[in-house]
């Protein structure tokens, strides 16, 4: 018995190492990536720019991250991760500390382009890691941890912006990133064949028939099964246009609207990523109640929805707190779409579909709309001002709820059709 107990915990032991450092290795990533946008109302002030001319760069940072996500998706099956990630964690470093010393503006946006172009191997390549190596049985923790990467970086950048804020020191920002990906980068190199080797040696196979039964299963799911995906990508734009569209902008608003400085306008922003980090755990709850990812997703748009008319309301008659607990509430909800969308969903698929294409594909979406929402909100704010942003957003939801009430027509006729076959 005592034997059996070690085995396991041993077992266990392996699995939570490898599962701790592809999490480290994505939320270290996160410094490097959104250090930018953490920054972005002492870079507009810094450089002299707009928000549109500000915002400009993330959106083609989110185009090139969006872009490679589908990319790297489709051949990650075909790539040694050991040094894919080493390479790419060790590039995002060179560009930041290039970023760091520039004193133009204007290229800014090109090497940002090519730090989204490095940072997007990561996430496919490791999902598709801790898919092929992790029983079937350790899917959902992985699932929770990852689903924690995005709240936790965006916690660690915009608390360290916040710092540098107060001393008019944004370039550490930069200077920080580049250190934190180069030793992020060497501890991966050093350690991840052993983690791999553990959890491999350790890992029970599991049993034929079930993974015979899961194929047969997939085969028959195969058509409901593409609509999800189909529905989930349009989702992930729609996702991340208002949750990066608020990640980036609610330091403007709260500056402007508010007449908050910078160091207090991104602590206040600190709220959202802190609750955030809890949306993953939330979209699992949730979904073991409400196994349907779709329907799921637009539940989230719908309370969405109406949270954000209450921060209009807010912002309209000038009432800070109200703003502030349903700017935290908002991002809290949907952030738990997009980790049900890009973590919850592909891992949960191991057996039905390739998980790391299916992780590039969806994340590739999701940072369109990460690229809408950085440039396009930040023309509508400069040409008519934040009210008309919220009146976007809100617009955004429901048309994606209005595709959740086709897409459940559409499987309630493709069930029939299955049943009379």
């Amino acid at each position: 018995m005592v034997e059996v107990v070690q085995k396991r915990d041993k077992k266990q032991a392996s699995t939570w190492a490898l599962i701790f450092l592809c999490w480290l290795v994505y939320t270290c990533s996160y410094v490097g990536k959104l250090n930018y946008t953490a920054n972005i109302t002492q870079v507009e002030t810094y450089y002299s720019v707009n928000h549109a001319e500000a915002g400009l760069v993330s959106t083609c940072f989110f185009f090139a991250y969006g872009l490679g996500q589908v990319v790297n998706g489709i051949f990650c099956k075909k790539y040694n991760v050991k040094w894919m990630v080493f390479f790419a964690l060790l590039v995002s470093s060179v560009v930041n500390l290039s970023v760091s010393f520039l004193k133009a503006f204007v290229w800014i946006k090109y090497l940002w382009v090519l730090n989204g172009l490095a940072l997007s191997v990561l996430w496919p390549s490791l999902i598709r890691l801790l898919s092929e190596t992790l029983s079937r049985k350790d899917m959902a923790k992985a699932s929770i941890v990852m689903g924690t990467t995005i709240a936790v970086g965006t916690l660690l950048i915009y608390g360290l912006s916040a710092w540098f804020a107060v001393f008019q020191g944004f370039r550490l920002a930069f200077v920080v990133a580049a250190g934190v990906s180069a030793l992020v980068a060497l501890v991966w190199i050093l350690i991840v064949d052993k983690r791999v080797a553990d959890v491999e040696a350790e890992r029970v196979e599991e049993e034929p028939q079930q993974v015979a039964r899961e194929k047969f299963c997939a085969e028959k799911s195969r058509s409901p099964l593409l609509l999800t995906i189909v529905v989930l990508a349009l989702y992930g734009v729609a996702t991340n246009l208002v949750k990066d569209g608020l990640m980036t902008w609610v330091p403007s608003i709260l500056k402007e609207s508010f007449r908050l400085d910078d160091s207090l306008s991104i602590v206040f922003t600190l709220v959202m990523p802190m609750v955030a980090v809890f949306g993953n755990a939330f979209a699992v709850g949730i979904h073991k109640k409400l196994p349907d990812f779709v329907l799921q997703c637009a539940l989230t748009f719908v309370c969405v929805g109406l949270i954000l008319c209450g921060v209009l309301g807010g912002f309209s008659w000038g009432i800070l707190v109200v703003s502030l607990i349903g700017f935290a509430v908002a991002f809290f909800l949907i952030s738990s779409c997009n980790s049900l969308i890009v973590g919850v969903f592909p891992l949960f698929m191991k057996g039905k579909a390739n998980s790391g294409l299916l992780a590039g594909v969806l994340d590739g979406c999701c940072y369109l709309g990460s690229a809408i929402s950085s440039y396009g909100l930040g023309v509508i704010a400069d040409g008519y001002g934040w009210k008309l942003v919220f009146w976007v957003l809100l617009g955004v939801l429901a048309f994606a709820c209005v595709v959740a009430g086709i897409y459940a027509v559409v499987k309630k006729l493709i069930r029939r059709n299955h049943q009379g076959e």
